[in-house]
């Protein structure tokens, strides 16, 4: 970070930016403290990495044009004793840095978003940087180098601390244009530019280079007074522009971003819901404040230049803490007890501070415990309330998937205001954007006849069962019901534990396929089944696990390629099951169960003899062509029943044992 400068003649300005860089110092400091021990060597060792280009450390690029460097960057005790640390073979090379020092400085800046430093930070926060460069003095070929000289650490970074490292190439004219590429993976594109900026301004801390000029303007800016401010300043003088970069004002959000910027949240929700209740809650608040009210960085950064203690004022400079306040106010102003309960359980949750739990030494008195505590006290929660939530480990499923139901009835609720609110016209976003996301979000959450639905959890943690039971009940006409128990309900005395029911379907196949999807089984599992469940036999289940486990396995519906999502849907695979819940000694095909995938994420169960005619055009027609297989349940009649089934179809099956 830059150093702190002496007074000047544009008094006010250097003080806003002495109290800026206090406020930056505090929030590096709040992160460290939160950070694990082992965790603590990576936040000075990543910038040196940047900074340097040497075939013995990780992220070296081979090539003379090869850009690196950070500028303002310079070499602490500190940053030597983590790279001792993180490099210890490697002590007689890192002793006299002189050699490694870049000549020319290619990266202007490399700043932290997210959650680091605030009351959301864990043990397993992510660490978001932008990485920004002068797009302009950079050749094409120079940026891509850069960028696999960042995916390399990236890459190094998970291997060796187990921890996501998110490197975003930013090029500052892009960004001061609000153009964020497309929506792919981390990146949301033009889903929601400006909000995305917003976010970034009201949760940075600069690691290394040179900061943000926003920070020096006041909290009411327009364009003309932003770029006045500029003008006014002079190289040498101080503030010294040379210390900033410009990635542009804000002065107020765009209603038009905000449906964009609701789907993303939308689709962020299905791997961090948590993260994503609080997101599109606080999207909105922003819409019934759109008129009169101003950024949440613009009231967090009237708070920095108004000189509120780091220690002192915590809730003020908090990121996390001062947008939960704005939540809040709104939902209890509109009367929604129910949601304002539901916020106030996630944000503990999300803030992983355990309040009812011992209090480690090294973290007693942190500034995030002090937080919290103080809204559990406004709340009026018990200690039993705390204890509730501080052990989900032992929260039985049921619990759980309650959970999940109110965050995501939430979530869609969201939805559902805010798109009502905005007409079609309005909704800015590009529209390859608004095709993959949207698709991406039918996947998750669209209900279609025949389809595997996918679990919305409320937790990222693991929901896998090493063991499973199997139950199937028939009514008076008939008709099956099969239920899946979490553990060995076989070997207990008297009733099934209801509360370790996972779920129940209308056929063995869909529960076994809806529980792989769901990771709560896969094939290490084993299988335990009831005694009413006729012919079929725990290793029929096994055989049907291990092959739904191989061919449909679970998959990540935020991570679909983005290529895949702007073509026509297309069968990928198939698994026809024949006779799987008929009698055994039956000697010909009796029934036929299809179960199939899609290029959009979607997997699909057909019964019926027909079901391969209802589906034969789609696979005729798929291009690459599909994968089929077909299994018919071991026994004496195994052969006959796959000879007569394959001279039944024209499609090309592989045969499954």
């Amino acid at each position: 970070m830059i150093e702190q400068p002496p007074l000047s003649k544009n008094k006010s300005l250097t003080i806003r930016l002495l109290r800026v860089l206090r406020y930056n110092k505090a929030r590096t400091e709040r992160a460290l403290m939160l950070m694990p021990a082992e965790q603590k060597p990576l936040f000075y060792v990543l910038p040196f990495l940047l900074h340097v280009n040497h075939p013995e450390l990780p992220g070296y690029i081979e090539g003379d044009d090869i850009p690196f460097g950070i500028h303002n960057y310079s070499f602490r005790h500190v940053v030597e004793q983590a790279l001792f640390q993180c490099f210890p073979e490697k002590r007689e090379l890192l002793s006299d840095i002189k050699p490694l020092w870049p000549r020319q400085r290619a990266i202007d800046s490399l700043v932290l978003m997210g959650s680091i430093g605030s009351i959301a930070q864990t043990d397993t926060s992510d660490f978001d940087y932008w990485v920004c460069v002068d797009g302009n003095k950079m050749s094409t070929t120079a940026l891509q180098s850069l960028q696999e000289k960042l995916t390399a650490i990236e890459l190094w970074a998970e291997a060796t601390f187990t921890i996501e490292v998110h490197f975003f190439l930013s090029e500052i004219d892009n960004v001061r244009r609000n153009d964020f590429g497309i929506a792919d993976g981390e990146s949301s594109g033009s889903a929601q530019a400006l909000f995305l900026k917003a976010e970034f301004y009201a949760t940075n801390i600069v690691v290394a280079g040179k900061a943000p000029f926003w920070w020096l303007t006041p909290e009411k800016c327009n364009e003309q007074q932003y770029h006045g401010l500029q003008k006014n300043l002079e190289d040498g003088g101080s503030p010294d522009p040379r210390w900033f970069m410009d990635l542009g004002n804000i002065e107020r959000l765009d209603a038009n971003e905000l449906f964009g910027a609701t789907i993303w949240q939308l689709s962020k929700a299905m791997d961090s819901p948590f993260k994503s209740l609080l997101k599109i809650a606080k999207l909105e608040v922003y819409l019934a404040e759109i008129d009169d009210g101003q950024p949440l960085c613009n009231l967090l950064k009237k708070h920095v230049h108004r000189g509120a203690k780091a220690l002192s004022k915590v809730p003020a400079v908090d990121p996390y803490a001062l947008m939960f306040d704005q939540l809040i106010m709104h939902y209890e102003n509109n009367g929604q007890p129910e949601d304002v309960l539901l916020l106030q359980q996630c944000l503990y949750l999300k803030c992983d501070c355990k309040l009812s739990l011992p209090i480690e030494p090294d973290r007693s008195s942190t500034f995030k415990r002090q937080i919290i505590s103080a809204y559990v006290i406004k709340w009026g929660w018990t200690k039993k309330d705390l204890a509730y939530l501080d052990n989900q480990q032992v929260w039985t499923l049921k619990e759980r998937i309650e959970l999940s139901q109110r965050i995501h009835k939430f979530l869609l609720n969201c939805y559902r205001r805010i798109s009502t609110q905005i007409s079609p016209e309005q909704q800015k976003m590009n529209r390859q954007d608004m095709t993959v996301i949207g698709r991406r979000l039918s996947t998750f959450y669209a209900k279609k006849l025949n389809k595997i639905k996918f679990l919305r959890r409320a937790f990222d943690e693991n929901l896998h069962c090493d063991t499973v039971t199997v139950s199937v009940k028939r009514n008076k006409a008939g008709l099956e019901t099969w239920s899946a128990f979490a553990g060995d309900q076989l070997s207990r005395t008297g009733k099934v534990d209801q509360s370790q029911k996972i779920t129940q379907s209308r056929s063995a196949i869909e529960l076994i396929a809806w529980c792989v999807a769901s990771r709560i089984i896969d094939a290490s599992t084993k299988v335990l089944l009831d005694y009413h469940a006729g012919d079929m036999s725990e290793l029929d289940l096994s055989d049907l696990l291990k092959h739904v486990c191989r061919y449909f396995p679970p998959i990540k519906v935020s991570s679909l390629p983005r290529a895949d999502l702007l073509s026509p849907q297309r069968v990928t695979t198939c698994f026809a099951l024949v006779n799987f819940q008929t009698a055994r000694q039956k000697a010909s095909v009796e029934e036929v169960s299809v179960l199939y995938n899609t290029s959009w994420g979607e997997t699909f169960l057909l019964h019926g003899k027909d079901a391969l005619d209802k589906l034969w055009f789609e696979i005729q027609s798929a291009s690459p062509t599909p994968s089929c297989y077909v299994l018919v349940p071991r026994g004496h009649q195994q052969s006959r029943i796959q000879g007569e089934f394959l001279e039944s179809t024209d499609i090309e099956f592989s045969l499954l044992y």
